[in-house]
C-alpha cells in the first residue's frame, strides 16, 4: 500500500480521482481523504470538482447520507459545477431515489447540456417523455395507447425509457 503522507497534494488528487474512475473506492476515498484533510490544515480552499469525487467515494463505502451532504457542500461553492450534479445524481441512484437522482440530472444538465457524464447517466437512468395527452393522467387509456403506437413508429436509435 502506498503511503499517503509522502504523496504530493497534486498525486493525490490524481490517484484518487483515477482510482475512482477504476470502481477502488476504498482506495479513491483514502487519496482524496488525505488530499481533503491536508488542503483544510493549510486553510487553502478545495476544488468542487475533488469534493464531488470524495462524496462518490464516501457513498460507494455505504455512507449515502454523508456523500450527498459532501456533494452538496461541493454545490455550495460552485452551483454551475456539473461534476458535482453528476455526483449527487450517482449517490440518490445508489440510494434508490430516482426522482431525486433525475431532479439532480436535469439541473445538471441546465448548466452543462453537453457534460459527457451527465449525458451517460442520463443514458443509464432513463427518463420518462411526457404523456401523449398532457391533460390526461399517464395510466390514463388513451396515454398508454398512443404511447405504445409512438413507440412502435419511432425510429431504431432514439428509443428511450
Amino acid at each position: 500500500m502506498v503511503d499517503t503522507k509522502e504523496l504530493r497534494d497534486d498525486d493525490l488528487m490524481r490517484r484518487g480521482r483515477t482510482a475512482l474512475r477504476g470502481g477502488h473506492y476504498k482506495l479513491a476515498h483514502e487519496f482524496l481523504g488525505e488530499y481533503c484533510d491536508r488542503r483544510l490544515r493549510e486553510e487553502a480552499p478545495i476544488p468542487g470538482t475533488v469534493l464531488a469525487d470524495y462524496a462518490l467515494s464516501v457513498a460507494y463505502l455505504g455512507d449515502l447520507k454523508e456523500g450527498a451532504e459532501v456533494c452538496h457542500r461541493a454545490l455550495a461553492l460552485d452551483r454551475r459545477n456539473a461534476d458535482a450534479y453528476a455526483a449527487l445524481s450517482r449517490i440518490h441512484t445508489l440510494g434508490k431515489s430516482r426522482r431525486k437522482a433525475v431532479e439532480a440530472l436535469e439541473r445538471g444538465l441546465a448548466v452543462s447540456p453537453r457534460h459527457k457524464g451527465l449525458r451517460a447517466l442520463r443514458e443509464e437512468i432513463g427518463v420518462r417523455r411526457s404523456p401523449a395527452i398532457p391533460f390526461l393522467p399517464r395510466d390514463h387509456r388513451w396515454n398508454v395507447l398512443l404511447g405504445k403506437l409512438f413507440e412502435r413508429f419511432k425510429p431504431r436509435g432514439s428509443r428511450t425509457a
